[in-house]
């Protein structure tokens, strides 16, 4: 059966979505953006569903030296969430610099506050930065290459 990968950028308002399959190429889908995390965990869930994932690949946020940070108990939380309501395996990996790599390679850099503003809330940006660390996670396995 064919391996199918989720990519998750998570934030505590916004969770940053990526999809890829066997052939190696990580593209953004729409953040989960809503209010409550109920409704972002069901958004999550129609993904899922929707492209038969077979792995959940959650960027986890080590600091530059590798080290755990605040935020990394928050994320171990998150992931034993998804591992309770989809029993699909999660692999955490570091996405030290994704955020910064999406802005490289992301659409037009934002005018005014408001362009800023609407940027974020989409969760485009989440969603550029869960493909960096999906397609990162893919080309260290060497998968489609």
């Amino acid at each position: 059966m064919a391996q199918v990968f989720l990519g998750i950028d998570y934030g505590s308002r916004r969770v940053g979505l990526s999809h890829a399959d066997e052939l190696g190429f990580a593209f953004p889908l729409p953040a989960a953006t809503a209010e409550d995390a109920e409704t972002r965990f069901l958004q999550i869930g129609k993904e899922i569903t929707r492209l038969k994932v077979t792995l959940l690949v959650l960027g986890y946020p080590l600091s530059v030296e590798g080290e755990r940070t605040k935020r990394c108990d928050e994320v171990d939380a998150f992931a034993a969430e998804l591992t309770r309501r989809f029993s699909i395996p999660v692999e955490k990996i570091d996405e030290a610099l994704t955020s910064q790599a999406a802005d490289d390679i992301g659409g037009r850099k934002p005018r005014s506050a408001r362009e800023r503003q609407d940027q974020a809330r989409s969760g485009e940006r989440d969603s550029r930065a869960a493909a960096v660390l999906l397609q990162d996670f893919l080309n260290s396995r060497g998968i489609g290459s």
